[in-house]
């Protein structure tokens, strides 16, 4: 924890701890790729963590990660089975499992969706549930940039809701409760709290996940450059301040990253794709496709272009076809998880290189093919 203060300004509210003790099942919001460090020293016991099976392919990292934070392996997007067994086996010897049920830290600043089935897990561990929230973990280390922040994040348990207060409560109920204390709006929040957050280049690597120019409507011209973020297909150019916040000069430009990631996907939304059965809505060179097993390195590295169609993606030769995706997801910025019936496909790409475009559109398309509502889809955040 002293290196994380040190770093990245991490502050632990300690005040509602005395009264939780293993066993526990622990959750809490997901903003940085520190939080799981934040949550195993968090508390005078340990942790079981439940992490992606992406995070057991790396070496080093890994072995690391192993040894800090004991962590459980689960398949991002698809039922785990032998994940859960697994943490009703820590809970029932008297440990504590703790989760972060977004599965995957936000790209915008904002609590990602939260899947309806946590409520259920929450009650079939049978134990005290904690809600921890993390607040400026986002502007401390965005996941799109490299350079870490330095400001204040601070955690906090939100709530402790007995394991006899879960016996009385239904599913969707326990869901409730969790969405409420765990919902963060990192914007909303330094709005109020003003929290400088000085680094280096604040706008790097930012057109990782904001592709689109709400000026001109271009998908491939948006640059960073230290603090600027510009189109260069246009004039619109705006800059990141030591709030976080885009300097609105020119009437166009969001406030936010989170206005704008909406700007966006509305944008995607509306696109006609009925053209794109040859000619790709995206595509980029110079990348390696691996295929993935489960809390394994990846292996039978290929390199190759990406493209996407409105039915399929093409990727170093293998085409994938938008039905078959159970999930698609991003590690960190530079790597896309597919997951299609039990294989797993991993992309991986040159630094800036936007692949949240491929996530997004790509479910849009899925949504579109399988008849959804518009209550009903989902977009990979």
């Amino acid at each position: 924890m002293p290196i994380l203060k040190r770093k990245y300004g991490v502050v632990v509210d300690k005040s509602a701890h005395g009264v939780i003790k293993r066993p526990c099942f622990i959750l809490c919001n997901h903003q940085a790729a520190f939080d799981q460090f934040v949550m195993g020293g968090a508390f005078k016991f340990g942790i079981n963590i439940v992490a992606s099976d992406t995070i057991f392919r790396h070496g080093y990292r890994s072995w690391l990660m192993k040894k800090l934070v004991r962590p459980i392996p689960i398949t991002k997007g698809q039922s785990d089975v032998q994940a859960v067994k697994k943490m009703l086996e820590v809970i029932k010897i008297g440990g504590a499992v703790g989760i972060f049920p977004e599965g995957n830290r936000g790209f915008f600043g904002e609590t990602m969706t939260i899947g309806s089935g946590i409520g259920r897990l929450a009650k079939m561990m049978k134990v005290d549930l904690v809600l921890m929230r993390m607040r400026g973990g986002y502007f401390a280390k965005p996941r799109w940039k490299l350079q870490p922040n330095k400001g204040v994040v601070t955690a906090k348990v939100e709530r402790v809701v007995t394991k006899e207060e879960l016996e009385e409560m239904t599913n969707e109920e326990v869901l409730k409760i969790i969405e409420e204390n765990l919902y963060q709006n990192d914007f909303e929040w330094n709005r109020i709290e003003r929290i400088k957050f000085l680094g280096k280049a604040r706008a790097e690597h930012l057109e990782s996940i904001l592709f689109y120019c709400p000026k001109c409507g271009a998908m491939d011209g948006m640059v960073s450059k230290v603090h600027d973020f510009y189109c260069d297909k246009c004039d619109l150019k705006t800059s990141i301040d030591e709030y976080g916040f885009f300097v609105q000069d020119d009437g166009m430009t969001p406030e936010t990253i989170l206005e704008w990631s909406v700007l966006q996907l509305e944008f995607i939304k509306k696109l006609d794709y009925s053209q794109n059965n040859d000619v790709p809505i995206f595509s980029d060179k110079n990348i390696v496709l691996s295929k993935a097993i489960k809390a394994k390195k990846q292996t039978d590295a290929k390199h190759g272009d990406i493209a996407l169609f409105n039915d399929r993606l093409e990727i170093a030769g293998m085409t994938i076809y938008l039905k078959d995706v159970k999930n698609l997801s991003i590690q960190e910025v530079r790597k896309l998880q597919i997951y299609v019936g039990n294989e797993a496909f991993a992309v991986d790409v040159p630094l800036k290189t936007n692949l949240l475009k491929y996530m997004v559109t790509g479910y849009h398309l899925k949504n579109v093919l399988e008849g959804k509502s518009e209550d009903e889809c989902y977009y990979g955040y």
